[in-house]
């Protein structure tokens, strides 16, 4: 039962993208006149600093993934191997995309097993935008200051981080922790 003590009424609300139900006491979910847009991040997490290079643009495909993984090639140019852990988005497995990694010779790709996002750390950062920037956020009609938004979220993330690193299981009493850090 609601704090107030009254139930909860079966009255809907229609009218935008979605709808939810509604009861006295209660503010409903409002979301205004968005207009459908979208903003894809491509990322990578540093394993040993909590250390996040992403890029952002409407579109993620194969021109931004391989400039996602040049730009991880300059930031850790000196690591005689990177090590990137790929999903199975068809992209990554791309001709054209994977003649470009070819062509950087510290970079060695770690693919997962399909529909196995569990085993990578990245996706528990995801979670983390999605909870505190993203979800049901009251600036969702100002496209510009979300974007904004989500570029501090990550900007955060720079030049490492511990809290980070604790957040994704890679550091602490975990597995992946006690064997990246013994």
């Amino acid at each position: 039962m609601p704090p107030n003590g009254k139930r909860l009424l079966p009255n809907y609300s229609f009218g935008s993208a979605a709808w939810c139900p509604r009861a006295d006491g209660y503010p409903m979910a409002v979301h205004g006149n968005c207009s459908n847009q979208q903003w894809r991040v491509i990322g990578g997490l540093n394993a040993y600093t909590g250390q996040v290079t992403c890029r952002q643009n409407y579109v993620v495909g194969r021109e931004q993934v391989i400039l996602f993984h040049q730009q991880l090639y300059e930031q850790y140019r000196k690591m005689d191997n990177l090590f990137v852990i790929e999903d199975n988005w068809n992209v990554h497995t791309h001709p054209d995309v994977q003649a470009a990694i070819a062509e950087l010779p510290n970079v060695t790709l770690a693919w997962l097993p399909t529909y196995a996002c569990w085993l990578n750390p990245i996706e528990k950062l995801w979670k983390w935008l999605r909870q505190t920037i993203l979800h049901r956020h009251r600036m969702s009609d100002c496209w510009s200051e979300l974007k904004q938004r989500v570029g501090s979220f990550f900007d955060e993330f720079r030049n490492g981080s511990d809290e980070l690193l604790r957040y994704v299981g890679l550091l602490g009493d975990g597995r992946f922790a006690k064997i990246l850090h013994p």
